[in-house]
């Protein structure tokens, strides 16, 4: 059986690596298509080899399908689907998929607003809202949004692997998320070093939930999908996803199988989010601009604010749930057959969202969107191509 602790090591190795120095480390609308081959929101030679290096990775990688977008500024340079999800249906470019680590960037934007009107100080120990929480009073939401405080990552303990792959459609709560955290040590004393882990995204979203009185839900709704016409976006706490779905399929227990409706809250807080295509773009667009936060606010969250902590370094770090790696942002999902890559860079505005889904042959323990963005990236921003690690 591949293991869910392999697939997610790879995806932390990914993050590190992606931090670390990689050693050790158109149109101005999108259109939606119903073709199983590449369809274009415009035709330019830009779209086009971006079309065919779509198309070429998703036969070679044994991808069942993808979904891709590609924006200079606000200007569609690309919109397309390829391949089938369901399988013998044409995917398209409105079919609903599962967002995962995109989600975590949206919790700290949340966490910046309510920092600067007073809500939620970053710098303050959450020991206020949490106080059983071991070491509260040591911890504060800062340290969560940049994996700073050693909690060791629930997620590559054998117990989650366990219950998760017994039944994948079984929900989970924040406390028993955090609960299963705390049955391992410390990996450091909080604020001294970095090991990106899942567990600090569930105890802030705890946290930010808390301090503001709403849930997490009603938050994001309010202060990123409703300002940005994310329309088709919202957090999934139950496995249903509207139609269309972009289905993923995995073989991760041992069989190939659609894995579609396993239950996101087993990433409560840091993944737990159905959307499109598009609305992800709008989201990274957003995120790359500082559009939801002021120029001070925005400053901060871009700051290589943890170099020095472990490998992380002024050009390759990580902050506010984003990799930073040469000026690109990076966000590389993977969970449950989803494999996806958001990327951003500044000085070109270019962003680059792919979502893909696996197939019978596909490599289930790494991440087979990487190698699509890097290639796309290079098309947009040949000068500064994407290096992105994996798959």
């Amino acid at each position: 059986m591949k293991s869910i602790s392999r697939q997610r090591r790879t995806r932390l190795a990914v993050i590190a690596l992606a931090v670390t120095a990689l050693a050790s480390c158109g149109s101005n609308e999108d259109t939606t298509t119903g073709t199983s081959s590449p369809a274009s929101s415009a035709v330019s030679p830009e779209s086009q080899k971006i079309d065919e290096i779509v198309r070429t990775q998703v036969t070679e990688l044994g991808l069942s399908g993808a979904v891709y977008g590609v924006w200079r500024g606000d200007t569609n340079v690309v919109t397309g689907a390829v391949g089938e999800s369901p399988l013998g249906v044409p995917a398209t470019t409105d079919m609903q998929l599962r967002v995962g680590q995109p989600m975590e960037p949206m919790l700290s934007t949340v966490l910046l607003q309510l920092d600067e009107s007073g809500t939620l100080p970053l710098d303050e120990p959450i020991a206020k809202w949490e106080p059983s929480f071991p070491r509260s009073d040591q911890i504060t939401p800062r340290m969560l949004a940049n994996s700073t405080t050693g909690i060791s990552d629930y997620v590559t303990n054998p117990e989650f692997e366990k219950r998760f792959y017994a039944n994948p459609i079984l929900g989970w709560t924040a406390q028993e998320i955090l609960d299963l955290a705390n049955t391992r040590p410390p990996l450091f004393a909080p604020g001294t070093s970095f090991a990106y882990s899942h567990s600090d995204l569930t105890l802030l979203g705890e946290v930010v939930q808390k301090a503001a009185g709403q849930s997490l839900s009603d938050l994001l709704q309010q202060r990123i999908f409703d300002p940005l016409g994310m329309r088709d976006s919202r957090v999934a706490l139950n496995p249903q996803i509207p139609d269309p779905v972009l289905h993923g399929y995995t073989t991760e227990r041992g069989v190939f199988e659609d894995s579609t409706f396993w239950n996101p809250t087993a990433f409560l807080h840091s993944g737990n989010m159905n959307s499109t295509v598009t609305d992800v773009g709008k989201w990274v667009r957003a995120l790359g601009t500082g559009e939801l936060l002021s120029d001070t606010v925005f400053d901060e969250q871009m700051a290589p604010t943890t170099a020095g902590l472990g490998p992380l370094t002024d050009d390759k770090f990580f902050t506010f749930g984003t990799a930073h790696l040469d000026g690109w942002l990076v966000m590389n999902p993977s969970y449950g057959g989803y494999n996806g890559v958001a990327l951003y860079e500044p000085k070109s505005e270019t962003t680059i969202v792919i979502y893909a889904t696996l197939g019978p042959t596909a490599n289930a323990n790494g991440n087979n969107a990487v190698p699509i963005s890097n290639a796309i990236g290079a098309v947009m921003v040949p000068d500064n191509p994407p290096q992105v690690p994996g798959p």
